[in-house]
């Protein structure tokens, strides 16, 4: 990423690794919020726009794929210096990461935050159409029905509808490229080619087929009382389980 999405990163700490938090589908960095004030003060964190997301909505990019976003984030490590990586992704973030461990040369962990919510890999057609045209037809309104679908009924509905005016807010010229080319990613180059370890932190939603599809290659951990967005769902019991998996990742980058 050039020098103008330098204002559209939030960077906490120093050294090595350096773990980088990614958002997900029409999202922003400051979704981290409460989760970088429960890490500790000496871990080097470091959260980012993508490209099309919050600040960095009408920055130039050109790749609208998975892909793209995976190499924005690669750059901004290697902009950072740095060389051993755990990359942290939700949603959609999670499927970024991957793509961006995939291409890193160094050591590098991957932490998937609820990424499987869809089957990627495994959707048909039909299916993927089905998911894709109500987005498609309204914009705005689909997205509040995914908030609604997806949240616990427990969470606070003033952050509901905090999530969902977020994540309605963004520019559907941008976002639904990158919603098409999602619904049609595969994990599976990924997974092959990743040597790090991978842990998933998962709501209690997630569907026996994509525990299947990620079994051979994801230590799972299910989050009681989450569903999709557990960052909002349950802070504290969140960032605790994040702060487990990075301790238990990070010795194996040496």
């Amino acid at each position: 990423m050039s020098d103008h999405y330098d204002d559209c990163v939030t960077e906490q700490g120093q050294g090595e690794p350096l773990v980088i938090l990614i958002h997900g589908w029409s999202c922003q960095r400051t979704d981290w919020v409460q989760t970088l004030a429960a890490m500790p003060r000496d871990l080097h964190c470091l959260a980012l726009d993508l490209p099309g997301h919050g600040e960095a909505q009408d920055k130039p990019w050109d790749d609208w794929t998975i892909e793209g976003l995976a190499k924005a984030v690669t750059e901004v490590a290697d902009k950072k210096g740095a060389r051993r990586l755990i990359l942290v992704g939700h949603s959609m973030g999670g499927c970024v990461a991957l793509e961006a461990a995939r291409r890193w040369s160094g050591p590098v962990g991957v932490v998937l935050v609820d990424s499987f919510g869809l089957p990627y890999g495994d959707m048909d057609a039909e299916t993927i159409a089905s998911i894709e045209e109500p987005f498609k037809a309204d914009f705005r309104g689909a997205m509040a029905g995914l908030v609604d679908n997806t949240t616990v009924a427990e969470l606070d509905p003033e952050i509901r509808e905090w999530i969902k005016a977020r994540m309605s807010s963004g520019d559907p010229e941008r976002l639904l490229p990158i919603w098409h080319n999602l619904l049609r990613w595969s994990p599976d180059g990924a997974f092959a080619e990743i040597k790090g370890p991978i842990v998933a932190l998962n709501g209690e939603h997630i569907s026996e087929a994509a525990q299947k599809r990620c079994a051979p290659y994801v230590q799972e951990t299910i989050l009681p009382g989450t569903h999709h967005f557990p960052q909002f769902e349950q802070p504290q019991a969140f960032a605790h389980a994040l702060q487990q998996s990075l301790e238990t990742i990070a010795p194996q980058l040496e």
